[in-house]
């Protein structure tokens, strides 16, 4: 169910029937070539979010956008909020929801960006003292079994680090009115290594990424398509649903909270 469509008299009927879940997909605001929109990450997550929702009860907060994206500041379109504020502003929002009466907070991340900043944001809890339990997951985490599946379905090996065959035929299956393949530059989505002796020792710069792709673009989407995109879309849709039960039946990770109070 998405929080904005409930009304405030079945709030908490609402709250109880999703077993205290809510799943928060957050995403950004980011070039993804020039043949996707700029919500490509944030239609995608949102959508799972919400059919997960609704095979498994629970609530989907707003569409939300405010995750790291500081390498795409150059780029047309991005909102790039500082480090800080992306911090504040979503503790502020897990604040809100568990006043709100939420016990678990699922933050469900659509952007592979983010994957620095969510887990750090989850490892200040012990030192907050809140009553809720947040769990970071991302939308796309594809298991080995489930991306044999995917090639051996689609012909495709290459499933692409960023607006490549998987995010394409995501959106060709969600929103094709957005995806203008006309508009694909190939060339630009080939790395450029400019710090490959850095990356070799899995040394971390701030610059990793736009070293390799400053269009913003990686991955060949030529062979992408709905029915693609539809099969991608549903073994996606499996993980998230078992997330969302196997949160629900956590029992422990509230009892470690009170536990370790100080």
């Amino acid at each position: 169910m998405l929080w904005e469509k409930i009304s405030s008299y079945d709030f908490k009927s609402c709250i109880e029937k999703s077993g205290s879940v809510c799943v928060l997909p957050i995403a950004v605001l980011e070039k993804h070539g020039d043949h996707l929109p700029l919500g490509t990450d944030m239609y995608i997550v949102r959508a799972l979010a919400e059919k997960a929702a609704e095979k498994s009860y629970s609530i989907v907060f707003p569409y939300y956008f405010l995750g790291h994206i500081a390498e795409a500041k150059h780029v047309d379109g991005t909102i790039a909020a500082t480090h800080g504020l992306i911090m504040d502003a979503l503790l502020e929002m897990c604040d809100e929801i568990g006043r709100n009466g939420f016990t678990k907070i699922i933050l469900l991340s659509g952007h592979g960006g983010n994957g620095h900043f969510l887990p750090f944001f989850a490892q200040q809890f012990p030192a907050l003292n809140r009553s809720y339990a947040v769990y970071s997951c991302f939308a796309h985490n594809l298991k080995g079994e489930q991306l044999k599946a995917i090639r051996e379905y689609s012909g495709e090996e290459d499933m692409g680090k960023h607006a490549g065959f998987l995010e394409t035929s995501l959106m060709m299956y969600l929103n094709p009115e957005l995806v203008s393949m006309d508009k694909v530059k190939a060339s630009e989505s080939d790395s450029m290594d400019r710090l490959k002796d850095i990356q070799s020792l899995d040394l971390f710069t701030g610059f990793n990424w736009y070293a390799n792709y400053p269009y913003h673009f990686a991955g060949n989407p030529m062979r992408a398509s709905k029915e693609n995109g539809e099969f991608i879309f549903n073994i996606l849709l499996s993980n998230i649903v078992k997330i969302i039960d196997t949160v629900k039946a956590d029992k422990m990770s509230l009892k470690l909270i009170e536990e370790y109070r100080f």
